[in-house]
């Protein structure tokens, strides 16, 4: 089956039209009955009533009305017959005053016992100005005037408090399932104008930002919304959707999806209606419009519910002008692998009809166009009022044609269809007049009994069946025809007697079969306690929830303590290179310092040493030729100056190759302070960039858990809330139980007796009228017999005419049927072309099994057809007989006449001795009726009585249990309170000392590395400086040495500070930085030996401040 949506045009069948019960206006009504106790009945079911005189005091007894203070009118249960029969279900909804209402300060007069009830009471008592003996009086007790009241018992009864959600899932969301399972139902809501039926049926149809119904929504949309969400979660199942929207205004049906809609002034006379014979009531041209999805689905209705007829008037600001019928068709394909490869498709139909509500025109201002239309609305609901009263008095003709509202209706009132009524009253006494009329017809329309069946199946072996089944009805009806016990009529006709013939059977099996209630107290209460446990339980789930993210938060945190751990080693490992980085530099920075205290000592002796040259090489040429001086001295003083020239060439090598390793220093220096800086850089944007990331990853972690305990303190206090509010409710309603089980067991034992004796007084005179009726039928069968007499001899006359007729309709039959069979010749080929067609258009792996189909199907259609055609033919030489066989029959039919004639001279003895016979029985049962209401009213109060003991026990028991459920709620959601704040405050401090933690380690990283860099800078620097003062100084060496030995050897004079020869402390080689993954091994291996842990980079920040 294709999911895209089709359009189509389709009748609407009577099986799944729906079903409505509208009020007729009160001023239309005449003499409206005070409850439906005053309905009669059949004496057999008078004489059932009687023999259940001890059952309790819950089962229904109908008889004669009676006025009393405080009435409780009791009505049929729900339950199934034999028969597969069920009771129509109908609720009533009480809405809240109006404005209008409350500005006239118009009493509230109906009373519900919470949202949800099954019992509405009115206050009957008429107001001042009004004509008591419209009203039934109230009594007076020691002279207090106490207020009239009648009490309805309903499947279900919604007070104001109730709101839409309410209603549709205890109306319409189970009904929604019998849907899907292939039922038909419907649902109609049914009252005076301006009590809410629209605002029931359909409300807001917007839906909000979720695609959801808003809480205003109606049952409509509501319906809309469930379907699509329970068929899209079939993920493979097969379904389409299809949507009506019909409307009747002034007698005329419009079709509000027609795209040629042209509202007031189409001038067409609107849709016609026409019986099918199989599918009942179908309107002619009404389409069908395919919906993919809820908002496709919407857009039609809201299209409809636009072109629909409203207008303001004094009681609505905007009243429904029309009665209108939304149908929602549904096809779902059932697979057949489990039923032997047989696919079939189950259908089911949901009506919801929005009837218009009934009006007194003088009190709605209506006038002119708005007045016919009011009398058009109360015509159609005065129809449907009748067609209830026929149902319920099981009445022989049943007026479903006076109107096309209740031919429409006709299915869901006693036919196949699963109805649901929702009766919407006012609260005030204003409208107490409608508010008792619409009460009285829905307790009288829960007396109808439908017969619900699925819809049947289409299957190639099911459409075989309706075949036979067909030739079968063929066959009987020709065998009738053969034997003279059957009757041609015209085909409408015949149909018309089959639907009465059917309804009275239902009637009769109907009033064969006992009818039992149960009900059970406060079953609603009960559900709702369910619900708050449910939700209490959810609850628990969702702390369960919470706590398990918690778990997973303080493994989160964990997780990050790990790695806060891990950058702590790395930053204790980055703090030990750094520190042997600063230990190398101060190591070069001690042997520069040697080097440089060596050059300026070199120096100075090598100034002192050049002076003592000078002086020897000037008093050289003197000393050498000096006679004074000796040879010896002259011999030395000249091997001295040439000592100190070599000397001073020496000097000056030594000089230039200290230049040369100074600079090998200065280029080594700056290379490994390059070295230091890259690495300090590095390490230290790292270490930003994880601290950056571990913070970050620490606010969503504690942004996560804020939330997951915001929601979680909510949904604690929501849960402490609803506990409590459960618990008031309880013990409120466990007061209002009590209270009602008393005043309901006073009442009953005050009617009890009340009843006992106007039932007698009343069963006497009924008894005197029967009597007297028995007298008259004895003459009426008199009179009878006599007409008999002269009608036996009219139908002599007839009987002759009927034999030329029978003559005539044998002649017409032969001829229908041979013009039947060119007709199945015919059909028989176009159903083999279309079969054809449909084979060819058929792709995918379906091909097989359509190819066998179709020609099982084309041979049952030739097997149909030839046989048909031989029954035909046959039933043309048969009818040929059936004139020869007319005469002798008239003949016979003559001799049963005269026999008739004689029977019924008999039947009028008979009769005159039937009279005495039924006087005789009516004193018995006089006799027996007064010792059994006698013996009722006893039971009624005993049992009156033992149903208050219990109640007021379970009541106590319901008390204790809400007191209990509120403290144990109060106490857990204390508790959940303190951990949830103990787990916050905790979480909280974790993370601020994580940020903490983090920032400093931050800032240590910083610092170190700033103080690290500004170390080097000051390091290159001072090096630098001792750099150029140390060649400076070697420069003015290599000049003094070349000074020296230009100028030659002074006078040897002794000055006392020439430099004496000495070892020089010259440290030759140096230690450098080790590589990284040496230092780190090192200082791990020194941490074990002392056996402290790695992290010691508070140490170490010690020792580098």
């Amino acid at each position: 089956m294709s999911r895209r949506p089709t359009t189509s045009r389709a009748g609407m069948s009577r099986t799944a039209s729906s079903a409505s019960i509208s009020m007729p206006p009160p001023s239309r009504i005449p003499n409206r009955p005070p409850s439906v106790m005053s309905v009669s009945q059949p004496s057999h079911e008078r004489d059932a009533r009687d023999s259940r005189a001890s059952s309790p005091p819950k089962r229904m007894r109908k008889g004669t009305g009676v006025t009393m203070t405080s009435r409780k009118i009791e009505a049929p249960g729900m339950g199934i017959n034999m028969d597969g029969e069920i009771n129509i279900q109908v609720v009533v909804r009480c809405r809240g005053r109006s404005q209008q209402e409350v500005d006239q300060a118009s009493p509230v007069i109906t009373t519900t016992t919470g949202p949800i009830s099954k019992m509405v009471t009115v206050e009957t008592t008429p107001l001042p100005s009004a004509t008591l003996s419209t009203f039934t009086t109230a009594s007076v007790y020691g002279g207090t005037h106490h207020p009239t009241t009648k009490t309805y018992p309903f499947d279900k009864v919604f007070g104001p408090e109730a709101d839409q959600t309410m209603v549709f899932n205890e109306v319409a969301e189970g009904m929604l399932g019998e849907v899907l399972s292939g039922y038909n139902c419907t649902i109609f809501a049914y009252g005076q104008t301006g009590t809410g039926k629209t605002y029931t049926m359909q409300g807001d149809l917007e839906l909000t930002n979720l695609d959801t119904p808003k809480s205003t929504a109606g049952i409509v949309p509501r319906v809309l919304h469930s379907l699509f969400n329970i068929l899209e979660s079939q993920a493979d199942t097969e379904y389409s959707v299809k949507c009506s929207y019909v409307e009747l205004y002034n007698e005329e049906l419009r079709d509000l999806l027609a795209p040629e809609y042209r509202g007031e002034q189409s001038g067409t006379g609107g849709l016609k209606l026409y019986e099918d014979g199989k599918k009942g009531t179908m309107i002619q041209g009404l389409e069908e419009t395919g919906v993919r999805n809820l908002k496709e689905a919407l857009g039609m209705l809201d299209k409809g519910v636009k072109r629909r007829q409203t207008a303001e008037t004094k009681m609505n600001t905007e009243s429904s002008r029309s009665h209108t019928i939304f149908s929602i068709t549904v096809h779902v394909k059932e697979s057949g692998m489990q039923r032997g490869g047989e696919d079939m498709l189950r259908i089911g139909k949901f009506n919801l009809v929005d009837l218009a509500g009934s009006e007194a025109i003088g009190r709605s201002g209506a006038t002119d166009k708005r007045a016919r239309e009011a009398g058009m609305i109360n015509q159609s609901l005065l129809t449907l009022g009748r067609v209830i009263s026929a149902l319920v008095e099981k009445g022989s003709h049943i007026p479903y044609r006076e109107s096309k509202l209740t031919r429409l209706l006709q299915d869901s009132l006693g036919g196949r269809t699963k109805t649901c009524i929702v009766a919407t009253i006012s609260p005030t006494r204003s409208n107490m007049e409608e508010t008792l009329s619409t009460l009285d017809y829905a307790i009288r329309a829960k007396s109808i009994r439908n017969r619900p069946e699925v819809n049947a199946h289409l299957t190639k072996t099911g459409l075989l069946k309706e075949y036979v089944g067909d030739i079968e009805r063929l066959k009987a009806e020709l065998a009738a025809t053969r034997e003279k016990n059957g009757i041609y009529i015209p085909e409408d006709q015949w149909r018309e007697m089959h639907e009465v013939q059917v309804k009275q059977k239902s009637d009769y099996d109907e009033a064969k079969l006992k009818a039992s209630v149960i009900e059970v107290a406060l079953d609603t209460k009960k559900k709702e306690f369910d619900e708050v446990s449910v939700r209490l339980l959810a609850t628990v789930d969702e702390l369960a929830q919470v706590r398990e993210a918690e778990k997973q938060l303080m493994e989160m945190l964990d997780e990050t303590k790990i790695v806060l751990d891990a950058i702590q080693t790395r930053l204790d490992e980055e703090t030990v290179i750094s520190q042997a980085y600063m230990q190398g530099e101060e190591r070069l920075d001690a042997v520069a310092g040697g080097l440089k205290k060596v050059a300026t000592e070199s120096v100075n002796d090598v100034g002192g040493l050049f002076e003592k040259i000078g002086r020897f090489t000037i008093s050289s040429e003197f000393f050498i030729h000096s006679p004074l001086v000796p040879a010896r001295k002259a011999k030395i003083l000249g091997s001295n100056a040439s000592a100190a020239t070599r000397f001073g060439g020496e000097l000056q090598g030594l000089s230039q190759n200290l230049r040369n390793g100074l600079s090998q220093l200065q280029s080594a220096h700056e290379n490994f302070g390059q070295e230091i800086q890259i690495e300090m850089e590095t390490y230290a944007l790292k270490g930003q960039q994880a601290t950056q990331h571990d913070l970050a990853a620490l606010d969503r972690s504690f942004v996560a858990f804020n939330d997951l305990s915001l929601k979680l303190a909510s949904s604690n206090e929501k849960g402490q809330r609803e506990a409590s509010d459960l618990s008031k409710s309880l013990l409120a309603v466990k007061d209002e139980v009590q209270s009602s089980v008393r005043e309901w067991a006073q009442g009953v034992s005050d009617r009890s007796k009340s009843m006992v004796d106007e039932l007698l007084e009343h069963q006497q005179q009924h008894l005197t009228a029967v009597g007297s009726v028995l007298d008259s039928t004895a003459s009426l069968v008199a009179a009878i017999i006599t007409a008999a007499q002269e009608h036996l001899a009219a139908e002599s006359v007839s009987a002759l005419h009927a034999r030329d007729l029978a003559v005539q309709t044998s002649s017409s039959e032969i001829a229908r049927l041979r013009s039947q069979n060119v007709l199945l010749a015919k059909l028989l080929s176009e159903e083999k072309a279309k079969t054809a067609k449909l084979r060819t258009e058929l792709i995918g792996n379906l091909t097989s099994m359509i190819e066998s189909f179709t020609d099982e199907q084309d041979k049952g259609w030739s097997a149909v057809v030839d046989k048909v055609k031989m029954d035909n033919e046959k039933s043309v030489e048969k009818m040929e007989e059936l004139d020869e066989e007319a005469r002798r029959v008239w003949e016979e039919g003559d001799g049963r006449r005269k026999l008739f004639e004689n029977q019924v001279r008999s039947g009028g003895e008979t009769a005159v001795l039937q009279k005495g016979e039924g006087q005789m029985a009516l004193r018995q049962v006089r006799e027996g009726l007064k010792e059994r209401l006698e013996c009722y009213g006893q039971e009624t109060m005993g049992e009156a009585e033992v149903h208050v003991e219990m109640m007021d026990g379970f009541c106590v028991k319901m008390a204790k249990s809400a007191t209990s459920v509120a403290n144990k709620s109060t106490a857990r959601g204390k508790k959940n309170s303190e951990i949830m704040e103990a787990l916050t405050k905790n979480a909280k401090s974790t993370h601020q000392a994580s940020q903490a933690r983090s920032s400093a380690m931050a800032d240590s990283i910083n610092s170190v590395t700033s103080t690290l860099l500004t170390s080097r800078s000051s390091s290159s620097a001072t090096f630098s400086e001792a750099y150029s003062a140390t060649e400076s100084n070697l420069n003015s060496i290599i000049a003094s040495t070349a000074d020296f030995l230009q100028s030659g050897i002074q006078e040897d004079i002794p000055t006392g500070i020439t430099p004496r020869k000495k070892v020089w402390n010259v440290q030759a080689e140096w230690e450098r930085t080790g590589p990284r993954e040496a230092v780190l091994a090192s200082w791990r291996k020194r941490q074990e030996a002392v056996g402290q842990p790695e992290s010691q980079s508070g140490v170490v920040r010690d020792e580098l401040s």
